[in-house]
Order: structure tokens, then C-alpha cells, then sequence
């Protein structure tokens, strides 16, 4: 009991004779914890990423991406000319990217027909299959936008989006027709009919070739029946390989990435194109293929530079890794800049970690000295000390927990980085107690005892 009240009162007698030194430690390293796990994240991959991400491609794997925040600059753009036009090529040059392609899939969707028109089509043979089971019954509404549409009564049609990259990977095939191509879902004109595809249920209601209008609840949609799916044509649910398989028998499949040929003056001829990149874009549909690590970071820095292009918050990979989602606004040059400032930061820690307890040690010598001609191991000298370096290490450990906790921060991995958080502290840890033990050895009783006070 004794040897452990003697090395209680030489820890508290030091650490009160340095306190302020010690707190300025502890607040130092904390920052230098947090900047190091951050930076680390950025470069390294702390194993941050879902584990079962969709992989479609060869020596690849298939990331959702979206812009999760910022969208009211994107969305007000849908009201100018210039706008739209900003839009639909900021998604082009996004999805047309041959390192890095984007897919682009929603099967969460459901469009408009009129009542009037399904009865031409189906006639007596009912079309009970066909329609929306979260909306099953007529309603009265505006077939397109409010300013432009008529009331009519309505129909809600099960209905997929996806683009021409998206009918390729799910290996989607035509019984009649043809699929969706880049070739055909450029338009000449704006008022030429979208390209759409009907699941195989369709065949004998309507032919390739046919004419068909269709509506979302902003937009009205003049459309040509591009092509017949083959039977039990499937895609995930959302494009997500962790979802259920969606049959689209009985669905109508609108294209996402519709490109004009030619530049229109009129603000609703194009926005209506405008409005489903939007929602491609900021609805959670849409992802983006890469190889490998540095690949991944390759893409984020692609989003960041074409997103500054336009003045559009840069698209987020839902997979990065927790530094990249943080710093995927921030230029090269910057977040290198802010690595010089961590390592900097960490070597003036360890740098006043050492000279404190160095000044300590050498200005108490005689004392320990004394100390042990008096018998007292050495273990009890260096054990107070240690328990000090743990007492300054130790409120990076809860400050790193609490930032990057899932709560504060989405997505974040909090076990994979506490358990990098106690690595780091261990390290540090580890360090001290070789440089403090290293100090005490030194300690020469017979020298103390020439010496004069």
C-alpha cells in the first residue's frame, strides 16, 4: 500500500507542478489525433466503405454517388435557359466519362397516363397489372406541369428509369426494337418524342413505333416506343446489388441522359430534359464505376473540378472513405497543405512532449538519485511518469471518438477509427516510455553523491 501511495503522490505532485504544460499537451495532441485519423482517411483506406457495393464490372466496383447537400443552386437553375443547359451538360460530361462512367437507375418511380388513352389501348382486356400498387385508382390532376397541363383524370403506371449505360451493364435485351443508345436518346428537335421502352406484358397493346404520352408530376413527355423488352427482363431494385430483382414485364422504362441536337430558345422545351438529369443527379440513382484506390480518389477529384466548372456542388461517392467525403470540396493543393500543417502539428507535440518530461526528469535527478540509494526501485520512479504521458494521451482517444462518431458524421466507420485512434495513442504511447526510461537510466547515484548542492 505504501509503494502505491509513494507513486500516487510523485504523479500528482507533477503533474500539478506542470499543469498547464500538460493541458497545452493534451489539447495539442487531441488536434494532432484528430488531423492525423482525418489526413489518414483521405489517403489510406481505413476500411471505411460498404463491403458489399454492387460490382458489375470486371476488376471494378460500381459506387452511388449524388449530391447530398447544396441543391438549391442546382434546382434553381431548372428556371433559366442557361440553367438547364448547365445541367444536362454537367451530367453529360459526368456520364459520359469513359475512365469513370456513371449508371444511372431508379425503379421507385411511377408516370401518368391519361384514363381516356389507356381505355383506347387496352379496351376491355383491363389493365389491373399495369398500374402503380402504391396508387392504384384514378385521380383528377394536371397532366404535367401546373402552368401547362390539363386537368384530366390520371392513371399511375409502374414505370423504371435508367440510362443507356445502365441497359448495358444489367445486360437487358429487345424482342423487338431496339434498346436505349446514345444515338437514340439524342433528340433532333425538342418537341421530337422520347425513346421509351415497355417490359414484354405490352406486346400486343402497343408496337414498336407507336406513339404514347406519358407524364411525371412536373413534366409532360410526348413519346415513341423505342423497343420491347424480352420476358422477365430484370434489373436490381434501384440499380442496388444488395436489393430484390425487379421484374419489368409490366413496366414502362423512361430514359434518363436525353441530349438535344439543337439549342432552343424556349425555357420549356429543355427543362423538361433538365429536370431528369436533376433528379439523376440528386436523387440517390446514380453510380459511378472505379478500379481501385487511386482510382476512387481520381474520381472524387473529377466531381470536385467539373462541379467548380459550372459552379455546382460536386457530386459525393456514398463509399468514400470519411477524409475524402469531408475534403471533397477542397483543391489538391489545399488538402496537401493541410497534411504539411497535421505532420508539422504532430512533430511540435511530440516535440514539447519530450521536452517537458526531459526537463522534468533532468531537474529532478538528484531526487531520484536519492531515491534509489535509498532502495527504491526504479519501476516506482518510472511509473508515475508513464501514467502521466497516458493521463496527456488519453483525451485524444474520447475527442477523436466523439468527431467521428456515426452520430456527428455519416457513414463514418467509428470502430474502424477508434481502433486506429488507440494505434496512434499506443504508438505515441510507446515512444514516451522509451525516451522517459531511456532518461531515468541515466540517473548516476555516484555522481549525485560528488556533486555539491
Amino acid at each position: 500500500m505504501g509503494k502505491i501511495k509513494f507513486m500516487a503522490e510523485e504523479f500528482f505532485r507533477s503533474f500539478r507542478k506542470n499543469l498547464f504544460k500538460n493541458v497545452l499537451l493534451m489539447a495539442m495532441f487531441s488536434t494532432s489525433m484528430v488531423m492525423t485519423v482525418l489526413m489518414g482517411s483521405y489517403y489510406l483506406d481505413l476500411e471505411e466503405r460498404h463491403p458489399e457495393m454492387p460490382s458489375y464490372k470486371e476488376n471494378g466496383t460500381w459506387y452511388f454517388i449524388g449530391v447530398l447537400e447544396d441543391t438549391m443552386e442546382m434546382e434553381s437553375g431548372i428556371d433559366t435557359i442557361q440553367g438547364c443547359q448547365n445541367i444536362m451538360e454537367y451530367y453529360e460530361r459526368l456520364h459520359d466519362s469513359e475512365e469513370h462512367p456513371i449508371s444511372s437507375v431508379s425503379t421507385a418511380n411511377d408516370c401518368y397516363v391519361k384514363e381516356d388513352d389507356l381505355r383506347d389501348l387496352f379496351g376491355k382486356a383491363g389493365c389491373d397489372n399495369f398500374i402503380s400498387e402504391d396508387n392504384p385508382g384514378a385521380m383528377t390532376t394536371c397532366f404535367g406541369s401546373a402552368a401547362e397541363g390539363d386537368m384530366c383524370s390520371v392513371l399511375a403506371m409502374k414505370c423504371a428509369m435508367l440510362d443507356n449505360t445502365a441497359f448495358e451493364i444489367f445486360g437487358l435485351q429487345t424482342e423487338e426494337g431496339e434498346g436505349f443508345t446514345k444515338s437514340n436518346l439524342t433528340l433532333q428537335n425538342a418537341s421530337d418524342p422520347v425513346p421509351v421502352l415497355l417490359g414484354h406484358e405490352y406486346k400486343g397493346i402497343l408496337s414498336v413505333g407507336d406513339r404514347i404520352e406519358i407524364a411525371f408530376p412536373d413534366y409532360a413527355y410526348s413519346c415513341r416506343v423505342a423497343g420491347i423488352l424480352e420476358k422477365n427482363s430484370m434489373i436490381p431494385r434501384n440499380g442496388s446489388g444488395l436489393e430484390d430483382m425487379v421484374i419489368l414485364d409490366y413496366h414502362i422504362i423512361f430514359p434518363y441522359t436525353i441530349r438535344l441536337s439543337e439549342d432552343t430558345g424556349h425555357l420549356e422545351d429543355i427543362a423538361k430534359y433538365a429536370a431528369r438529369d436533376l433528379q439523376a443527379l440528386t436523387f440517390n440513382t446514380s453510380m459511378v464505376w472505379a478500379e481501385d484506390e487511386k482510382d476512387f480518389r481520381d474520381v472524387v477529384t473529377l466531381f470536385r473540378d467539373i462541379g467548380n466548372e459550372y459552379d455546382f456542388p460536386p457530386m459525393e461517392l456514398y463509399a468514400a472513405p470519411m477524409g475524402l467525403r469531408l475534403l471533397h470540396k477542397e483543391s489538391a493543393a489545399r488538402v496537401r497543405i493541410m497534411l504539411i500543417l497535421a505532420v508539422t502539428l504532430i512533430g511540435f507535440t511530440f516535440y514539447g512532449l519530450f521536452a517537458t518530461f526531459y526537463d522534468k526528469i533532468q531537474s529532478n535527478k538528484k531526487t531520484y538519485g536519492i531515491y534509489q540509494m535509498n532502495g527504491c526501485p526504479m519501476r516506482m520512479i518510472l511509473f508515475p511518469y508513464l501514467f502521466e504521458i497516458a493521463v496527456v494521451l488519453s483525451p485524444a482517444v474520447f475527442v477523436c471518438r466523439y468527431i467521428f462518431s456515426e452520430e456527428n458524421i455519416e457513414y463514418a466507420n467509428g470502430d474502424m477509427i477508434f481502433r486506429v485512434t488507440w494505434c496512434f495513442v499506443g504508438l505515441a504511447f510507446l515512444i514516451g516510455a522509451v525516451f522517459v526510461t531511456c532518461l531515468l537510466k541515466g540517473v548516476d547515484t555516484e555522481q549525485l553523491l560528488r556533486q555539491k548542492d
